[in-house]
């Protein structure tokens, strides 16, 4: 796309300010000529090769000889067991990372969850209203001479307050 014509007259770079382009618009003409030999080229690195060998590898071994994987497995028992074990990182993880995690989020629902939101904020809530109805309920006898006799308090205090206050 940046050396053929999609992007003519769209992007310009200057070979003289950026000498790295320079070089790769250098090593596309005299290496690839094309996107196709880009992508020959491509196949034939070592990764490539690597790659592709290995999977034919694993295709022979486990499709053609099954028996040869399990030989190598007892053969290198050792090495075997550190890579299931994953050279001993989940268990390290498991025992420090999560263990620790667990442990703090199991504080922080004790201190946090239990002891300040259910049980000061909620049932400290609840617990307050009923302490408090306890003391009203004990207010409101049903007798109406009861009923009077706090009307005639109240308004004692208030023309005391009034009148105190101017």
């Amino acid at each position: 796309m940046l050396y053929g014509s999609f992007f003519k007259g769209v992007i310009f770079v200057d070979s003289a300010a950026h000498p790295a382009m320079h070089e790769l618009t250098h090593h596309w003409h005299t290496m690839f000529h094309s996107a196709a030999g880009m992508a020959l080229h491509g196949l034939m690195t070592l990764p490539f090769v690597l790659a592709a060998s290995g999977v034919g590898l694993a295709w022979f071994f486990y499709m053609k000889r099954p028996d040869i994987p399990a030989k190598i497995q007892t053969k290198f028992a050792l090495i075997n067991q550190v890579l299931e074990n994953k050279y001993g990182f989940d268990s390290f993880n498991e025992r420090v990372f999560a263990a620790g995690s667990r442990f703090v989020g199991n504080k922080l629902w004790q201190i946090g969850d239990v002891s300040i939101i259910d049980g000061a904020m909620v049932n400290g809530t609840a617990n307050m209203i009923g302490r408090l109805s306890g003391v009203v309920r004990k207010l409101q006898t049903g007798l109406i001479y009861h009923y009077a006799f706090a009307m005639i308090i109240g308004v004692f205090f208030m023309l005391s307050f009034y009148t105190f206050k101017f």
